[in-house]
């Protein structure tokens, strides 16, 4: 893995041309000798990535710059560990799409080229989580990931991630979950260190109850919740604030976006005195 390797699997990415010249500055800043293919194993990644942060630049310092060259150090490993298992290459360049979509997600609510997810992306760059289709599915050994239902505690499962373009069409999510299910029993069962998963979970603001109320028959929101039986419930959660505003909580009501239908009418209802929070959920196809 070099600079030159880095850059051109930046470009392909298709990250935004404001980033290339400080990811360039950052690439020759990093610790030469440090382990990047750790990055690229299910085994390791979460701890190299810990051993790898604590020698780099605060994110403050340098806008993350540092933590995407590290990143993407890794990711060119794990195109290699995917070749090996005969893992297409469409699915490594669509898993690492992530990286220009949060680099445009925080300009988005922010204004700066930044890169602030690297807490997040060692599961990408550590052959856990993959893009297929329009969902991400992260497989998690037992005890990991989302709270668990009743007689999953032990048990290896897959965790459900909805990308802020995932387009939530019937056709679209079907695909997903068909893609998902070949795919952990074919090409990626290498990486299920723990087993084949036994269950698809998934915990987010998008299944909780409150949006019933708030979106209309058709809308693809309501199209993915209905997919999942829930067992929890969390109304005080407040993860919606970032996903649907781009805020935190501690910002006032009114002063909360209302550019789209569903931040209308949550403000509508956080203004009434209402909840939204989050569910968590079993996939129940």
């Amino acid at each position: 893995m070099t600079g030159r390797d880095v850059t051109a699997l930046a470009e392909e990415l298709g990250l935004p041309p404001e980033v290339l010249e400080p990811l360039d500055r950052a690439m020759e800043a990093l610790p030469p000798e440090a382990c990047y293919g750790k990055l690229a194993s299910p085994e390791t990644a979460e701890g190299a990535w810990a051993e790898i942060t604590a020698r780099l630049p605060a994110r403050e310092e340098d806008g993350g710059m540092a933590q995407l060259a590290a990143a993407l150090s890794g990711a060119c490993c794990t195109r290699q560990a995917y070749r090996e298992q005969g893992i297409s290459d469409d699915i490594f360049l669509d898993t690492m799409g992530c990286f220009r979509r949060f680099l445009k997600e925080t300009h988005a609510s922010s204004g700066k080229w930044a890169f602030d997810r690297g807490f997040w992306t060692w599961r990408q760059t550590g052959c856990l989580l993959f893009r297929l289709g329009t969902l991400e599915f992260e497989y998690c050994g037992p005890g990991a990931g989302e709270l668990r239902p009743e007689g999953l505690a032990g048990a290896p499962v897959l965790n459900v991630h909805i990308p802020s373009d995932a387009v939530l069409s019937r056709e679209e999510l079907d695909r997903s979950y068909d893609w998902a299910e070949r795919f952990f029993a074919g090409e990626g069962r290498a990486f299920c260190r723990y087993g084949a998963p036994r269950a698809v979970l998934c915990g987010t603001w998008l299944l909780a109850p409150a949006l019933a109320e708030l979106l209309p028959e058709g809308s693809g929101i309501r199209r993915f919740a209905g997919d999942f039986r829930l067992y929890r419930v969390e109304e005080d959660a407040a993860d919606f604030y970032t996903w649907l505003f781009g805020r935190g909580k501690a910002v006032p009501v009114e002063a909360l976006p209302e550019r789209t239908s569903l931040q209308r009418r949550v403000k509508a209802r956080l203004a009434a005195g209402g909840k939204i929070g989050a569910a968590c959920g079993i996939l129940a196809r």
